[in-house]
C-alpha cells in the first residue's frame, strides 16, 4: 500500500529526475558546441596549411627566377668586360666566371623545374583536399546549428520542468518535504524506492523485519536501514 504522502513524494521525485536530465543536457550542450567549433577550426587550419605550402613554393619559384636573372645579368657583364680586356689571363679569368655562372644557371633551372613540379602537385592535391575538408566543415556547421537549436529548445524544457517540479513540491506538507530533502541531499536518485521481497530497491540489501513491517503498514515514512532511501511497498 502506498500512502498519499509517498505518492506525492514519488511524483516529486519524477519531476526532480526529469529536471536533472534537462539540466545535464544543458550542461553538456555548450561542451558539445565547443568541441564542434574546435573541429571546424582544425579543418580550416588544415586548408590554410595547404594554401600556405602553395604560397611558399610560389615564393621559392620567384626567388629562383630572380636569382637566375641576376646571374644572367652578371654573365652579360662578364662578356662585355671580355671585349675590353687586353691580357689573355684576364680574358681566361672572365671566361671561367662565365662558365661558373652558366653552371649556376643550369643548377637553378633544374631546381626551378623541381619546384614547378612540386607546386603543380601541391595545387592538385590541395584542390582535392580542400574540397573534402570544406565538405566536412559544412557537416560540422550543420551539426553546430542543430546543437544551438537544441540548446534553445532544452532551455524551454528546463523552464517547464522547473514549473512542474515546483507544482509537485507544493503538494507536500512541511514534514514530508523536509524528510524528502534530507534524504535527497545525501543520495543519488532514485531516493524513493520500492521494497520487494524484504529488499530495498535502491541498494538491493535485505532490510530488517521491523523495517519491512513498517513499510508494509505505511503508517509513516520509513527509510532503508542500509542506505537510507525512503521505502514503499506496492503490495
Amino acid at each position: 500500500m502506498v500512502s498519499d504522502a509517498l505518492t506525492k513524494m514519488l511524483i516529486l521525485q519524477d519531476r526532480d529526475m526529469k529536471l536533472q536530465q534537462v539540466e545535464d543536457a544543458l550542461k553538456n550542450l555548450p561542451v558539445e558546441q565547443r568541441d564542434c567549433q574546435a573541429r571546424i577550426e582544425t579543418l580550416k587550419a588544415a586548408i590554410e596549411a595547404g594554401r600556405q605550402r602553395i604560397r611558399e613554393l610560389e615564393t621559392k619559384g620567384k626567388s629562383i627566377e630572380t636569382e637566375m636573372a641576376s646571374v644572367e645579368t652578371q654573365i652579360v657583364k662578364y662578356k662585355n668586360q671580355q671585349l675590353q680586356v687586353k691580357k689573355n689571363e684576364e680574358y681566361q679569368a672572365l671566361t671561367h666566371e662565365i662558365e661558373t655562372a652558366g653552371r649556376k644557371i643550369s643548377d637553378l633551372e633544374s631546381e626551378e623545374l623541381e619546384v614547378l613540379y612540386e607546386l603543380d602537385e601541391a595545387r592538385k592535391t590541395h584542390a582535392e583536399e580542400e574540397k573534402r575538408l570544406l565538405g566536412q566543415i559544412e557537416m560540422e556547421q550543420r551539426e553546430l546549428a542543430v546543437l544551438r537549436e537544441k540548446e534553445e529548445r532544452v532551455k524551454g524544457e528546463r523552464a517547464a520542468a522547473v514549473s512542474a517540479r515546483e507544482a509537485a513540491d507544493a503538494e507536500l506538507d512541511n514534514p514530508t518535504r523536509s524528510k524528502y530533502l534530507q534524504v535527497a541531499r545525501g543520495l543519488a536518485f532514485p531516493i524513493v524506492v520500492e521494497m520487494s521481497a524484504h529488499k530495498c530497491g535502491g541498494c538491493h540489501m535485505r532490510v530488517s523485519n521491523a523495517i519491512d513491517s513498517d513499510v508494509r503498514a505505511a503508517r509513516e515514512i520509513t527509510t532503508c536501514d542500509n542506505c537510507g532511501r525512503i521505502l514503499y511497498s506496492a503490495s
